[in-house]
């Protein structure tokens, strides 16, 4: 199998290979037009964190029938748009054609995730309070 230099990073990676495996970074590809490229990490965070009970980051990807399916059920009660943000937070996430986003940076996604969290506690919190609202009357 012949090997290449990665030209972000120096790494030996396979001759084929579209992207590094070291640095995680898509290299140039004369065939590669618009159309075919992997769509960006921080758009489609922003999508999911502004619109994602709508689906749209769904429909910028590719996943037309799915976004169609959030769009439908407004993110499966905000609980499936709440699961691709994590995923896209974290680079589980793949376009229309089964591939990661590209300019995947961790330390947004992880800080993005982290904020996402303070509502969810609140949230978690205040039901719990409400339940206990509930029951402490009931057991005096």
């Amino acid at each position: 199998m012949s090997m290449k230099k990665c030209p972000n990073c120096g790494a030996e990676i396979p001759a084929d290979a579209t992207r590094c495996y070291v640095c995680k970074e898509w290299l140039q590809d004369t065939n590669c037009n618009a159309d075919n490229k992997p769509q960006d990490f921080l758009e489609t965070l922003l999508f999911a964190w502004f619109l994602g009970c709508f689906g749209v980051h769904r429909f910028y990807t590719g996943n037309i029938p799915i976004g169609i399916a959030q769009l439908f059920t407004l993110g499966g009660c905000g609980i499936w748009a709440y699961i691709d943000l994590i995923m896209i937070c974290f680079n589980k996430f793949k376009d229309g054609q089964g591939r990661h986003l590209s300019n995947y940076k961790s330390n947004v996604g992880i800080t993005l995730f982290v904020i996402s969290l303070i509502p969810l506690v609140i949230i978690l919190f205040m039901v719990f309070l409400i339940f206990l609202a509930v029951v402490i009357p009931r057991l005096v």
